[in-house]
């Protein structure tokens, strides 16, 4: 692309939320699967450096287990269940976090970074879920990345969306058509 086309696009896609946000590297997973969430912190809060993200899993989510990081303290929060479910090795799972905070860095404003967690997405394809996120920052400065889509409004009408992901089906759901590849 000639550098004289790029330069209009880039700048569009400057003022975007999705290049603005904490978002989620990959924003669909199977329903009912283990799914490795990759949280992309692209900058810190005003010029101030990022020093504690927490991440709030959705309903229905279970089995989490976050990347540690150097130099990041990592600590959860658990919420009961609604009922007890077998965890598949004899004995049975009663609660389950309910989120997830790494503490310490810092990161600074003009650096990026990644925090890592792996969980069982909810049973229920076809819906979005959502992992509110607050990213507090050097000298008390907040950005709350928990803004969720109200039916009728776009992911780009918020100011401070919540990082989302779309729940397909199960691999083997759906039956290939015959013939089709």
């Amino acid at each position: 692309m000639r550098p004289a086309l790029a330069m209009p696009l880039l700048a569009a896609l400057a003022g975007t939320p999705a290049s603005a946000h904490v978002s989620l590297e990959t924003q669909t997973a199977a329903a009912n699967a283990t799914y490795k969430a990759v949280l992309r912190v692209p900058h810190g809060c005003a010029g101030a450096a990022t020093t504690r993200i927490v991440v709030t899993l959705p309903d229905g989510a279970l089995s989490a287990r976050p990347m540690p990081k150097p130099g990041w303290r990592l600590s959860t929060t658990r919420r009961p269940l609604e009922a007890p479910i077998p965890d598949g090795h004899g004995g049975t799972v009663r609660d389950t976090v309910a989120t997830v905070a790494w503490e310490g860095g810092p990161l600074p404003d003009e650096h990026y970074d990644e925090f890592i967690l792996v969980f069982r997405t909810p049973d229920r394809a076809g819906e979005t879920i959502h992992l509110p996120t607050v990213q507090h920052c050097e000298g008390g400065a907040i950005a709350s990345w928990t803004e969720i889509p109200v039916p009728g409004r776009r992911v780009t009408d918020y100011r401070q969306p919540a990082p989302a992901l779309r729940l397909l089906p199960a691999r083997g759901a759906n039956p290939v058509r015959e013939g089709a590849e």
